[in-house]
């Protein structure tokens, strides 16, 4: 008996499986395990927004707000060093800016040249012979107080904003890891921190202004039903 009178005789479902039988789909034959095509130019397509020619990308403008009273107490004991996880990560980031800063009037900080704030996330922000301003996102030139022993703000006679930008769009943060600290580099002591809750009059509270890239979304025109 030949074999396509067996073939007829169990019916399709034989010929299934004894015959290559590629679903359009499936015109690469990737069942053939090409481990060549691994390296591929054509399988390794680079996934920067910058090379997405097809897709449109605008820029929008987020505000994000941290504040040593949300840090952990235990990992965190002073306000003047802590870590804050994000509850919605940032994405493809084109530049972070600092716009402003609040600060306690404690501990005769305002006896200081000027504060630093340093970013272990976003760093080569300064670019300067001393190396604690050159590792610091922002110098913190500060205001007088409204009221003595109460928060300080930037003085923005002084202070030129603070700006990140990304020549390629960040990826991704969700996270920032905070020093506060004088011109030497050493974390500044505002006092005595309790744990639960943490003293009010002794935390620290930054402002940035984020601009991150999301797909454009093409407004829909008017149509007519018929």
């Amino acid at each position: 008996m030949n074999n396509r009178t067996t073939n007829n005789r169990l019916g399709e479902h034989y010929n299934r499986y004894s015959v290559p039988n590629y679903l359009e789909s499936n015109i690469r034959k990737y069942d053939n395990q090409l481990y060549s095509n691994v390296y591929a130019n054509e399988f390794n397509q680079p996934l920067s927004v910058n090379q997405e020619n097809k897709i449109e990308y605008e820029e929008v403008v987020q505000y994000l707000t941290i504040s040593s009273k949300d840090r952990d107490v235990n990992t965190y004991p002073t306000p003047s060093r802590y870590s804050i996880n994000f509850q919605t990560e940032l994405k493809n980031i084109v530049s972070i800016e600092l716009i402003q800063a609040i600060i306690p009037d404690k501990n005769s900080v305002l006896a200081e040249p000027y504060l630093l704030l340093k970013i272990e996330e976003l760093e080569d922000v300064m670019i300067s012979t001393d190396r604690n301003i050159s590792d610091a996102f922002a110098i913190l030139q500060l205001a007088p107080p409204i009221t003595s022993g109460g928060f300080i703000m930037i003085d923005k006679r002084i202070h030129e904003h603070t700006v990140k930008y990304f020549r390629t769009p960040k990826a991704s943060l969700n996270k920032m890891t905070v020093s506060v600290t004088d011109a030497y580099g050493t974390p500044f002591n505002f006092g005595a921190d309790s744990p639960d809750p943490p003293v009010k009059n002794l935390q620290n509270t930054f402002v940035f202004r984020v601009v991150v890239l999301e797909k454009k979304r093409n407004v829909l025109e008017h149509r007519n039903v018929f």
